[in-house]
């Protein structure tokens, strides 16, 4: 039987960002995706905590976390708040999709304390000018929410668009469940923070190990913007899902969790020689 952690919450601003903690020894911070929550780690809890401090957040406008602003600064300066609360130290970071972005940046922030980075399915930012009218692939969802709602029929719909043709129905029922509790002012701000942060520039500035993770058969996140972001990190090791789509945390959870453990424990030993920075592929 999977189970979580209990919410817990930071006062932070004028609101409170909640957030699950499980475990004890060296962190992993865990920042979900555009469909997710903290709930989306439940896989991640179950086999990590054991050996780690697992914190995972609800993103501002997400979850249960309060809304906090929509720019790269705002979430970047809320991820640190909770960092420094919960005394977060050398801390290998672990950004999926949207969460990735903030992660990468935070990377860059020589004031976060970070020991390494795992990006997740993610991209460097859509790079657009403030202010421009949200581009279709949040523009689309909001208007879905604001005609039907968000029920299970959402949920399914944004789990399959992430998922290949024949993933299992354990996987997409896991999926569905948690972007059903997505909200409107996520995709909002969310997706305005994504289209407007452009971390092209900022990638010089990460001198921590990085691992990239990918699905073979992800169509969330083009194949050109997975060649921009391991351009920008030249040095960044590999590692490639066979047959996964979007969600390999969720698809492949073993081989995920697997592949966090490793990195992580080649990083904290201090010896940053051991990090191969060769790409390693899965096979096929």
């Amino acid at each position: 039987m999977l189970s979580l952690p209990e919410l817990e919450y930071l006062s932070y601003m004028d609101g409170r960002l909640a957030y699950r903690e499980k475990g004890v020894g060296p962190a992993l911070f865990l920042l979900h995706g555009m469909n997710g929550s903290s709930q989306s780690w439940t896989y991640l809890f179950q086999s990590l905590a054991t050996s780690f401090r697992v914190v995972a957040w609800d993103a501002p406008s997400f979850g249960a976390s309060n809304t906090f602003g929509d720019s790269i600064e705002d979430y970047k300066n809320a991820a640190k708040a909770l960092m420094n609360n919960l005394e977060l130290r050398d801390v290998v970071v672990v950004g999926h999709s949207m969460g990735g972005v903030v992660a990468l940046n935070l990377a860059a922030d020589q004031d976060a304390l970070i020991a390494g980075l795992i990006l997740s399915s993610t991209h460097l930012g859509f790079g657009q000018p403030k202010g421009k009218a949200l581009i279709s692939r949040y523009a689309d969802r909001i208007e879905r929410i604001n005609s039907r709602g968000v029920n299970i029929a959402y949920g399914i719909d944004r789990a399959k668009g992430s998922t290949p043709k024949g993933t299992s129905d354990t996987v997409i029922q896991f999926l569905a469940k948690i972007a059903m509790g997505s909200r409107m002012e996520g995709i909002r701000d969310g997706g305005r923070m994504s289209q407007e942060t452009d971390n092209a520039d900022i990638c010089s500035q990460v001198s921590v190990p990085v691992l990239i993770l990918s699905g073979e058969n992800d169509t969330v996140i083009s194949n050109e913007m997975h060649v921009d972001l391991t351009a920008a990190l030249p040095e960044a090791q590999q590692y490639v899902f066979p047959n996964a789509g979007h969600a390999s945390f969720v698809e492949y959870p073993d081989l995920f969790n697997e592949q966090v453990k490793d990195f992580a424990m080649k990083v904290w030993p201090g010896d940053r020689t051991k990090i191969i920075k060769t790409s390693l592929k899965g096979e096929k």
